[in-house]
């Protein structure tokens, strides 16, 4: 039987979010001296899948990113201003669909804009303050935001590189998305409201068929605490949908072969979230410093009527060692369950069960500027049948 189709084109959901809601992990909340912010970042990754059905080579591959941030205020264009550009562009070969029979993308960096191929890839918005007000609008990446979500952070270019643990999918937003972000301060909790287009923007630069197909949205709040004085983050989000799912195709996913005809016929769906991060450690000299647990269990309803329910659980951070303070480490499981009516209508033809499995990871700083890590997976495939996917990555990272 040729392998389904049922690898996930562009399944990540909003709960990298939390970065751009959470006060702690905002990237723009300062004001640089300079009118224009510059850096860069090189990836590169080499993996093999060593037990299973893939294929047993190892697979080069790399991504190149690079950051631009114009300070409205610092610029002389309006205060509270700012201007974001992420151009981003993949190289080489990655293990994501090598024939493990898995349901998601095992290396997420190197899956997004495009899997096995080069591709090219930029996104622009602006952030407006007013008062305690911040408001996004234009095309954005949702995975710069888990970039800086606080403990299980790095979108899979740092920590977890298994798209179940560094940006979970609902399946309701694709990486890229058309739109706007609005956030605000509710007494103790950051309130977010979102909404955008729910095609993917992904390698889509020119604004289009605005809302024809339907809106995609959330509602958001995330609440901070302390713990024996360490900080932790609880977020409950609400995912919206008014999309009618397509017999041509999904924005988010490919579904597998055969799977057309289960889908129900009807507008709307929803994916509800409760997400937690908390510190177990932080270092007294620099509480930026620390480690602790993670999770998240989410469910969904209606369109898209792919994903049932989804958890991961796991801990991660730095490693509470005087000698290498810059060091990370993580251990997490994830598991995502195919929603009834996929699984039944397709038991005679295409047995299927959940997808779950576990990463732990070991990142080296190398110097100021380089971060060399070693991980590995064991996925249990969406395919009842399959055997075990067991995998191994090094991967490293630069700054420039």
């Amino acid at each position: 039987m040729r392998h389904p189709a049922i690898l996930p084109r562009l399944a990540l959901s909003v709960a990298p979010l939390l970065a751009a809601v959470c006060p702690a992990a905002a990237q723009d909340d300062g004001a640089p001296a300079d009118p224009l912010g510059l850096r860069g970042q090189w990836s590169q990754f080499a993996s093999s899948v060593v037990a299973g059905d893939g294929e047993g080579a190892t697979r080069y591959g790399g991504r190149l990113d690079g950051y631009a941030r114009i300070d409205g205020e610092a610029a002389g264009i309006a205060d509270g201003l700012a201007i974001n550009l992420h151009a981003e562009f993949v190289y080489g070969r990655s293990i994501n669909r090598v024939g493990s029979k898995t349901l998601l993308p095992v290396n997420a960096a190197m899956n997004f804009p495009a899997n096995d191929q080069e591709a090219f890839d930029l996104s622009i918005n602006l952030v407006q303050r007013i008062g305690k007000l911040r408001l996004q609008l234009g095309k954005i990446d949702l995975f710069d935001a888990s970039s800086a979500i606080p403990i299980v952070a790095g979108g899979g270019k740092e920590g977890f590189q298994h798209i179940g643990l560094a940006a979970p999918p609902g399946l309701i937003a694709s990486p890229k998305v058309l739109g706007a972000i609005v956030s605000a301060p509710v007494g103790r909790v950051v309130l977010n409201i979102g909404v955008w287009q729910p095609d993917d923007w992904t390698r889509d630069y020119w604004p289009h068929g605005f809302f024809e197909d339907g809106t995609n949205g959330m509602i958001a709040g995330v609440l901070p605490t302390r713990i024996g004085g360490k900080r932790g983050f609880h977020t409950l989000t609400l995912f919206l949908s008014s999309r009618r799912p397509r017999r041509d195709g999904f924005p988010d996913i490919r579904p597998p072969d055969g799977t057309a005809p289960l889908l129900p016929d009807y507008r709307s769906g929803a994916h509800l979230r409760y997400a937690v991060q908390q510190y177990l450690w932080q270092d007294p000299l620099d509480p930026t410093r620390g480690g602790g647990f993670f999770g998240h269990i989410g469910v969904s309803v209606g369109s898209p009527a792919i994903l049932d329910w989804s958890l991961t659980a796991g801990i991660a951070g730095n490693v509470p060692f005087r000698g290498r303070p810059k060091d990370k480490f993580g251990l997490g499981y994830f598991r995502f369950s195919l929603a009834d009516r996929i699984v039944d209508g397709l038991r005679s033809s295409l047995p299927l069960s959940d997808e779950q499995g576990v990463e732990a990871y070991y990142t080296l700083q190398v110097g100021r500027a380089v971060r060399v890590s070693l991980s590995g997976q064991i996925v249990d495939p969406v395919l009842a049948r399959a055997p075990n996917a067991v995998n191994l990555n090094l991967r490293a990272v630069a700054d420039f």
